[in-house]
C-alpha cells in the first residue's frame, strides 16, 4: 500500500518528535502525581471561582478550537507539529486562567478538581457527558473512585456552590471534554 506524501511527512515527523515526546512525558510525569495529589486533597472553591473556571474552560476550548484550524492550514510538519502542541493543556491552561482572571496555580486547583469530580459523575452516568466507561475492565483504584459520591469529598462551601452552578458548570465542563476527549 502506498502512502501519500501528506501521509509519509505525518508518519515522519511523527517519528521524529517522538524522543522529545517522551522525554515531555517523563519530565510531566512528577507535575501529574502533584496535580493528582492536590485533587485529592481537600480544596476549598467559591462561587466565583466556578465563574471563573467557566469563563476560562470556554477560553481554552476557544485556544483548542484556533490551534485545530492552523493545524488544517499548516503546510509543513513543523506547522503541524507547532498547531498540534497548541492544543494541549500545557498550552491552554495559561490562556484559561488569563481569561478567568484567577493566578494560574489557581485556575489550575480549580480546574483539577472541577475535572476529577465532574469526570466522575461523567462516568457514572449522572451528568450527560461523552466519557463513559466499562467498569468491569476498570481498575480496582477506578471501581473504588466510581462507587463513591465525587461532591461528597468537597469542602461543604465547595459542594453547595458547585450544586448551584451545576449546570453552567457542567455544560461548559462538556463542551470542553467533547472538544479535546471526544475530538469533538
Amino acid at each position: 500500500m502506498s502512502r501519500s506524501p501528506l501521509a509519509r511527512a505525518l508518519h515522519l515527523g511523527a517519528l521524529l518528535a517522538l524522543p522529545a515526546l517522551t522525554a515531555a512525558a517523563a519530565s510531566a510525569a512528577p507535575a501529574a502525581a502533584t496535580t493528582l495529589a492536590a485533587v485529592q486533597a481537600p480544596f476549598a472553591f467559591t462561587a466565583a471561582d466556578l465563574e471563573a473556571y467557566e469563563r476560562g474552560i470556554a477560553r481554552e476550548a476557544e485556544l483548542v478550537q484556533a490551534a485545530r484550524a492552523r493545524g488544517r492550514a499548516a503546510r509543513t510538519p513543523a506547522e503541524r507539529s507547532a498547531a498540534a502542541q497548541a492544543e494541549w493543556e500545557a498550552a491552554t491552561v495559561p490562556g484559561g486562567a488569563q481569561a478567568a482572571g484567577l493566578p494560574l496555580a489557581r485556575y489550575r486547583q480549580v480546574r483539577a478538581t472541577l475535572h476529577h469530580v465532574l469526570s466522575t459523575l461523567d462516568f457514572q452516568g449522572k451528568i450527560d457527558g461523552p466519557q463513559e466507561m466499562d467498569v468491569s475492565a476498570a481498575s480496582p483504584e477506578m471501581k473504588r473512585r466510581l462507587a463513591t459520591d465525587p461532591i461528597a469529598g468537597l469542602a461543604p462551601a465547595s459542594a453547595a456552590a458547585l450544586r448551584a452552578r451545576m449546570d453552567r458548570v457542567v455544560s461548559a465542563y462538556v463542551a470542553y471534554v467533547t472538544l479535546v476527549a471526544v475530538n469533538g
